[in-house]
């Protein structure tokens, strides 16, 4: 069975070969570079729903920043955000699944969540978090 720790770390290589986006598994507290994919804890997880196999199933939550300086620049969340293409979140995590081999099938749920104007070390951002599930055996 894979750990969550195996998941969070395939799940960071995998968003690691979108080029030009820095990718940390944890919410540091300062981004060096943006655009910028935070991986939180997972959410959600639920050990009961194992079916007699030892899966169980978790949602990942992946926080997206883009610069706030000039308002167009949160466009650069587009290309993210698409279903296609080489800085997509979703064709980066269905081009393997199975992060990296591990016993787990991740895909991409949603990001419905409304566009949010933050703060992150005094820089201001334009932030959309992206749901991922993950079924793990």
């Amino acid at each position: 069975m894979s750990t969550l720790d195996e998941v969070r770390d395939g799940l960071k290589a995998r968003l690691k070969t979108i080029g030009g986006l820095y990718v940390t598994e944890y919410v540091p507290d300062d981004v060096p570079t943006l655009p910028a994919a935070l991986i939180y804890p997972p959410t959600n997880t639920d050990y009961r729903d194992d079916l007699g196999n030892g899966s169980f199933t978790i949602q990942i939550v992946v926080m997206l920043m883009a610069p706030a300086t000039v308002d167009r620049q949160q466009l650069t969340l587009y290309k993210l955000l698409d279903r296609k293409g080489s800085a997509s979140i979703y064709a980066a995590v269905e081009a393997d699944r199975s992060l990296g081999g591990l016993s787990v099938d991740c895909r991409v749920i949603d990001a419905v969540d409304p566009l949010d104007r933050g703060l992150m070390a005094n820089i201001q951002i334009y932030q959309r978090a992206v749901t991922l599930q993950a079924i793990v055996s």
